[in-house]
């Protein structure tokens, strides 16, 4: 057996992902009896996995064992039409687009949405819902159903849910004792569905749990585990660490609980609810809660569009993106939060049109999202389309569709041909002299990427690249006024270090040039420099991207003949 070891840390996660359990969690309690349990699992982040691969994992044949426990009394779950067919969720985003992805997800039709900190919202829905939000969200990075927490009392008599899990041993009982493996991995034929496994971290946990190779090791063995003691081949599920059918994510986080001499907890339920009860003595210790998860989709993030060329992505020396190019989902994020959404569905309304103009572009992410905000385009299609690569495409047939008693294909065909009806129709639209979007570049080897993420993304035809400095940049009659937005992601510093200063100086000089009565919003890193700018911001939105803090920074731009009177 090889595997293959990496670690993912995602601290940005905060407290509060634990949300009403789905029907999976419900199902299990019936069946925990069973002990039954998954195993093979992978860390499934954007580019790191635990893998293990075993040749006896291959065999796929049905047992008798698991086609009697695959009964009619888990069948009768209701289905996606019904509404007690409601599930969690949770959707991770960049730290600082919650509000926007909370407002994305009303959109779809999401209940119970509620931002958890500044990096993730929990949100429940029926599992159209789900496919609905892996589709058309475009500011959400991973998407995951519940289906397992240490922290609901009825997972199992040997568990204490107030004490925490404190060892890999207790680990692999929560696991086998709260999963019902022929729910989870049954396929309807009496095959497996294959695995992968992700650990995340959003505090600090007991020693022997903060490994996430052995962490994502233990969950899988006791799944292994399950599967073989209920079929009769000894077979084993497969693991998949590109296109897994179940992507699992494993999310521990610490807290602390009193114990006795004998290391036993001594917490109350009244303590683990907050409520202080100080009418014994001992040592605090540190313990995990863990929620078990499985995401919706493969593919890695869902921040990918696929517009970006494959060189572009892998940095070939033909064309390779900055470092620090900005996603497309902090772009989409950025856009929906200066109102271009808004201004869309009013030129939809009125007639009047919406103009974008972003005086440097980079590789034309803000555009390019813009495009297809206006052009009414699914984030969702726009991956299908862009994948090129050998085998399946991860994104037109996501693991939600492959899950038991979830969805199914049909439904999520459905989905899609509404999706690329509104992008015919939204293109058209865009097209017939509605929407113009306008931006510049001086950088050559910028430009390259610019075209080819404008040609990439389909909606090209309502975009225009210009090349040189944006102080030469004249607009002429392109700007509408009260109907034009200026959009800036100008150097700061930390992503670049070369004439700084005279890049925002250009830019101070272009605004006041060309952006007469209209609002403008620029993403800075640095204080200092947005001071070059000479402006009042009207509003600050707060984004934090790695270990750089970024303002999105609103201006309105005074009327010439405004500062003349005032002169």
């Amino acid at each position: 057996m090889r595997t293959t070891i990496s670690i993912v840390l995602l601290s940005s996660l905060t407290e509060g992902l634990i949300a009403p359990c789905s029907t999976l969690i419900q199902s299990s309690r019936k069946w925990s009896q069973l002990n039954t349990v998954n195993n093979g699992w992978t860390i499934d982040d954007d580019d790191e996995y635990v893998t293990d691969t075993n040749p006896s994992s291959q065999n796929q044949h049905t047992s008798k064992n698991i086609e009697e426990d695959d009964s009619a009394e888990y069948k009768e779950i209701p289905s996606s039409r019904d509404e007690q067919d409601i599930r969690s969720y949770f959707a991770t985003c960049i730290p600082g687009l919650h509000n926007v992805l909370t407002s994305e997800l009303l959109s779809i039709g999401a209940t119970h949405v509620e931002c958890k900190g500044s990096s993730g919202v929990s949100f429940t829905g029926l599992p159209e819902i789900g496919l609905k939000s892996i589709l058309w969200c475009r500011t959400a990075h991973k998407i995951m159903e519940l289906i397992a927490s240490s922290t609901d009392y009825d997972v199992g008599d040997y568990y204490d849910p107030i004490g925490g899990v404190r060892s890999s041993s207790d680990l692999y009982d929560f696991t086998k004792s709260s999963l019902h493996t022929p729910s989870l991995l049954g396929n309807g034929s009496g095959g497996l569905l294959t695995l992968s496994v992700s650990t995340i971290y959003t505090s600090r946990v007991p020693k022997e749990l903060c490994h996430t190779h052995y962490t994502a090791l233990t969950v899988k063995n006791a799944l292994v585990d399950s599967v073989r003691e209920l079929r009769d081949d000894g077979s084993r599920p497969d693991v998949d660490t590109v296109d897994a059918d179940v992507p699992l994510v494993v999310v521990l986080r610490g807290r602390r609980v009193r114990s006795d001499r004998r290391g036993r907890s001594r917490a109350t339920r009244n303590d683990w609810r907050g409520e202080a009860n100080n009418q014994f003595e001992g040592e605090e210790e540190l313990v995990a809660d863990v929620d078990i998860y499985r995401c919706l989709h493969s593919g890695g993030s869902l921040h990918r569009r696929g517009y970006r060329s494959a060189s572009t992505e892998e940095n070939d020396n033909s064309t390779p993106i900055h470092r620090a190019a900005m996603k497309e989902s902090l772009a989409a994020g950025l856009l929906l939060e200066s109102g271009w959404d808004k201004l869309i569905a009013a030129a939809k309304s009125d007639g009047l049109g919406a103009v974008l103009i972003d005086p440097m572009t980079g590789s034309a992410t803000l555009p390019t999202e813009a495009a297809l905000i206006a052009c009414d385009m699914a984030p969702g299609l726009s991956r299908i389309a862009a994948h090129n690569g050998s085998g399946k495409n991860p994104h037109s047939n996501p693991p939600a569709t492959r899950w038991k008693s979830f969805s199914t294909v049909d439904v999520w065909n459905r989905l899609l041909n509404d999706a690329a009806a509104r992008a015919k129709a939204g293109v058209s639209w865009a097209k017939n002299n509605h929407v113009s979007i306008y931006c510049n570049e001086m950088n050559p080897r910028a430009v390259v990427l610019a075209k080819s993420s404008i040609k990439n993304s389909g909606v090209g035809s309502i975009i225009s690249l210009n090349e040189g400095n944006c102080v030469d940049w004249t607009l002429d009659d392109k700007v509408i006024h009260g109907r034009t937005i200026f959009v800036c992601n100008p150097p700061w510093g930390v992503r670049l270090t070369e004439d700084i200063d005279e890049s925002w100086v250009s830019l101070r000089e272009f605004l006041r040039k060309e952006a007469s009565g209209s609002e403008a919003w620029v993403l800075s890193g640095n204080k200092d420099l947005t001071k070059i700018l000479r402006m009042k911001t009207s509003r600050k939105v707060v984004i934090k991207t790695g270990e750089e803090d970024l303002r999105w920074l609103q201006y309105h731009i005074f009327q010439k003949e405004d500062i003349e009177q005032t002169t």
